[in-house]
């Protein structure tokens, strides 16, 4: 529970940052996110947990169950008419915050394990969001050729593949590069929660969409956790594995999105209060289950 209060101080702490500084901008923020602080992020996961048949069969089931859920919300959200606001609803409950808040919570309930699978959750999510993720947003902005462009230019695909080569091969770095790789890390992650701070401060309600507010949500804590149940269930994945599974997908709406949302001028605000609904929405479910 204190890994989640944890989370919402450096939240506020970008709420009041903005409420207090009207000068401050989110824009240059995520830039210096995305491309300089998220590789450190990568480089410092992956590097972190050696890789094993075991530890690799979650983050598949998790990455096909996005795929699949991925069908279901991209004809639930052809109810908008706003065709970034389609986009928004079928894209953005796929990207979980599976890092900033799933892993400390399945390490708090499994332990080390919780805390391995969440890591390799978490890193198969920012492939799917700085590929397949990018490229839905690009596309409410730019063309085909160009959204292709913009999701080559994103540094951390890059660093990601760099960073499994050298695992695969079990290439390890001094602890004195582990420590500054995770500075860069942690950087990262706060640098992230501030941005949605300042987003949170900057929500109008006459930008609040119902519509896009209730089919996201739809997509988010229905539609995509019945199936990744349906699909750690065919697959035969045994508990604990399972369970952080499951428990990752239910994740609230991740911070990044709001990143991305902000590069590729897709209502940041909106997706900003998507997240604020989907995190207390998240809370409740929490303790229920």
């Amino acid at each position: 529970m204190l890994a989640i209060i944890g989370v919402y101080v450096f939240i506020l702490v970008g709420f009041l940052a903005k409420k207090f500084f009207k000068e401050i901008e989110a824009k240059t923020l995520v830039i210096l996110s995305t491309y300089f602080f998220q590789p450190f992020l990568v480089l410092w996961g992956i590097m972190l947990v050696p890789l094993n048949k075991d530890l690799i069969l979650s983050p598949i089931f998790y990455f096909i169950a996005i795929f699949v859920s991925l069908i279901f919300t991209y004809f639930t959200a052809r109810i908008l008419e706003d065709k970034k606001e389609r986009i928004i609803a079928s894209i953005t409950a796929l990207i979980a915050n599976t890092g900033n808040i799933g892993v400390p919570v399945c390490y708090a309930l499994f332990g080390d394990v919780g805390a391995s699978v969440a890591t390799l959750i978490n890193l198969a999510n920012m492939f799917f969001v700085y590929s397949f993720g990018i490229f839905f947003f690009a596309k409410g902005e730019y063309s085909f050729k160009n959204a292709i462009i913009k999701v080559a230019k994103i540094p951390i695909m890059w660093f990601g593949i760099l960073a499994l080569v050298l695992n695969y091969f079990h290439v390890t770095f001094p602890k004195e590069v582990m420590k500054i790789l995770q500075m860069g890390a942690f950087a990262s992650i706060v640098t992230q929660l501030v941005i949605f701070g300042i987003y949170i401060a900057e929500v109008k309600i006459r930008e609040i969409s119902l519509k896009l507010g209730v089919i996201t949500m739809v997509n988010k804590f229905i539609i995509f956790p019945l199936v990744t149940f349906l699909v750690v269930k065919i697959a035969g994945l045994k508990p604990p594995f399972s369970k952080i599974v499951l428990l990752e997908s239910l994740s609230p709406l991740a911070v990044t999105n709001v990143n991305l949302a902000s590069l590729f001028n897709l209502y940041p605000r909106k997706v900003a209060f998507l997240i604020i609904v989907s995190s207390i929405l998240y809370i409740f479910i929490f303790f229920l289950i």
